[in-house]
């Protein structure tokens, strides 16, 4: 597994850590090589934090398998505080070995009578060593399919084994290898890309501020602060027509005592002014329209036009005989 910058291409852009929880290879188990861990770099913002990566792939937890060619035990058995290690030497076939450092447990203790320090001198317990889990002994000739974490030992790549499993058969080699492959083929071989507004979005989550949200708080101030500024000029109008009403209102009650006084010494009831008070009233656009109606005009009176309908005059049925001369017999 070659990089990127050997064959001339520029170099990929390395993301923040805080891109890190979306990469494919972070917090995995990435089947590699011992030729590949080897060549794996380290980035200078990163030391002490055994943070390796490939191409710009952070990589942090592998999965190796191989032959053990070498065992060997560093430490004192009799220091409980340091414990030993055992070094098993790994070889895959892949041109390069990798040492896998195991921390052995710590050998009990006899029984004796326990001893209380002296006041002052307590020392706090510390916690047993995390063990690794192995399914049985090793020993050199076997074949293991090792998981740990990987560090830096006098400048050589070591693996802090978690988790390590005897391979029985062939068949089990071979499915390992097809997943080194395949990492290889879908991950490891074309650099890690982000969508830019998703870079964004995630430098200002680990800023801890949201611009917009700082935008909308702002806003939000700025409109509080104005509410209660109106507030406060509305609560001073009210109270100084209120003041100006009551000065009004004293200055009536005096004129009126001053003009019911009497002359000669008796005091009479003074006169209540009684000060009509101007009542604001809310326009709500569905009163009624008063609309002024104009005067009536008389009708034009009617020309004749000759085509009138005639009717004809009644007689009346009572004759009238006109009284002339003397009736004596009647007597008139």
């Amino acid at each position: 597994m070659t990089d990127s910058g050997a064959q001339g291409q520029p170099a990929p852009e390395l993301y923040p850590q805080y891109c890190f929880h979306l990469s494919p290879t972070i917090n995995k188990w990435c089947h590699l090589r011992a030729a590949d861990i080897v060549a794996l770099s380290s980035h200078p913002g990163f030391q002490g934090q055994d943070l390796y990566f490939h191409l710009n792939h952070p990589i942090k937890w592998v999965r190796i398998c191989g032959i053990v060619v070498a065992v060997d035990v560093y430490g004192d058995s009799s220091s409980r505080s340091k414990g030993q290690i055992q070094v098993i030497t790994i070889d895959d076939s892949s041109g390069h070995t990798i040492e896998c450092v195991i921390p052995l447990p710590p050998p009990p203790s006899a029984p004796s009578a326990p001893s209380v320090p002296p006041l002052g001198h307590q020392q706090l317990q510390q916690p047993p060593p995390s063990l690794p889990l192995i399914d049985s002994h090793i020993d050199i000739g076997h074949t293991l399919d090792i998981k740990g974490s990987l560090r830096t030992f006098r400048e050589q790549r070591q693996v802090k084994v978690e988790k390590i499993v005897h391979l029985r058969t062939t068949e089990q080699e071979v499915a390992f290898w097809e997943r080194v492959v395949q990492l290889r083929k879908d991950i490891l071989d074309k650099p890690w890309k982000l969508e830019e507004k998703v870079a964004r979005r995630l430098r200002r989550e680990a800023m801890g501020v949201d611009e917009r949200d700082a935008k909308r708080e702002r806003e939000k101030e700025e409109a509080r602060r104005e509410r209660k500024r109106r507030r406060r000029l509305e609560e001073e109008r009210r109270r100084l027509l209120l003041d100006k009403e009551r000065t009004v209102v004293e200055e009536d009650k005096k004129v009126a005592s001053t003009f019911t006084s009497d002359p000669g010494g008796a005091k009479t009831q003074p006169l209540q002014v009684v000060v009509p008070t101007r009542t604001k009233r809310n326009v709500t656009g569905l009163e009624r329209k008063v609309v002024s109606r104009a005067p009536l005009i008389p009708p034009r009176p009617k020309e004749p036009t000759g085509l009138e309908r005639k009717t004809r005059k009644s007689v009346s049925s009572d004759r009238v005989v006109p009284v002339t001369g003397k009736y004596t017999a009647l007597g008139l």
